[in-house]
């Protein structure tokens, strides 16, 4: 027995229907991330209180440029390449490369991220940042916040275990770095908030998949430099 075709006109409306329905999502969600981007723009406008000298509160520009200094690759790597040097304890040498590797495995997922998205920085902005790459004049996400975050995480866990209150000031100093690539308006807040999260993600993936263990990072060091430290 034959089977029956289905009516070419009926096909043609369900494919019609189902063409429709996507136009329709694909129209609302575009709808939603316009919606989305126009109010963090106008709430970057908003916070960007120390944009430039005249902004409401540019008094404050040189202290928000002290804290985007004090979280820039290029002092966190020289300062960590110190640390390893003057390290003698094993502890204290596992830590330091690991501190070293965790910088520079932020900077590759930043890179990687800002080249994909390529969202500009806020139109406010004043391109007079400490030794930028050219990558730099994408916006999404925030490296400082990224680096802020992880940097907060790793140091509280692996170089003050039991000093609360420095754990605290570390993450006072966190929060503090982030929230002025807004008010300097570097940065728009979505990006600001992704980029501490994606430092919090980058921390648990470096600890877990990457984390180079003490016997290890020591057989490394005595193949390639000998006993320098120990």
């Amino acid at each position: 027995m034959r089977k029956r075709s289905m009516p070419v006109k009926g096909k043609k409306a369900d494919d019609a229907e189902e063409e429709t329905a996507t136009q329709v999502c694909t129209s609302a969600c575009q709808s939603l991330m316009d919606s989305l981007v126009t109010i963090d723009q106008q709430l970057t406008a908003r916070m960007a209180v120390c944009a430039t000298k005249e902004s409401s509160m540019g008094h404050l520009r040189p202290f928000m440029k002290m804290l985007e200094i004090s979280c820039h690759g290029v002092p966190w790597i020289l300062g960590t390449l110190l640390l390893f040097f003057f390290s003698h304890k094993p502890q204290d040498v596992t830590t330091s490369v690991n501190l070293l590797g965790a910088i520079l495995f932020d900077l590759v997922v930043v890179c990687l991220l800002k080249l994909i998205f390529q969202r500009s920085r806020p139109h406010h902005n004043v391109m007079d940042m400490f030794a930028a790459p050219s990558v730099d004049k994408f916006s999404f996400p925030s490296g400082h916040s990224t680096r802020a975050a992880m940097m907060a995480w790793f140091l509280c866990v692996h170089m003050f275990p039991t000093r609360q209150v420095c754990c605290i000031l570390v993450w006072l100093w966190s929060v503090g770095v982030a929230a002025s690539r807004v008010l300097l308006g570097r940065h728009h807040v979505f990006d600001v908030v992704c980029g501490f999260l994606i430092g919090l993600a980058a921390y648990h993936l470096y600890v877990s998949y990457i984390w180079i263990s003490q016997a290890k990072c020591l057989a490394y060091l005595d193949t390639y430099f000998g006993h320098v430290h120990l």
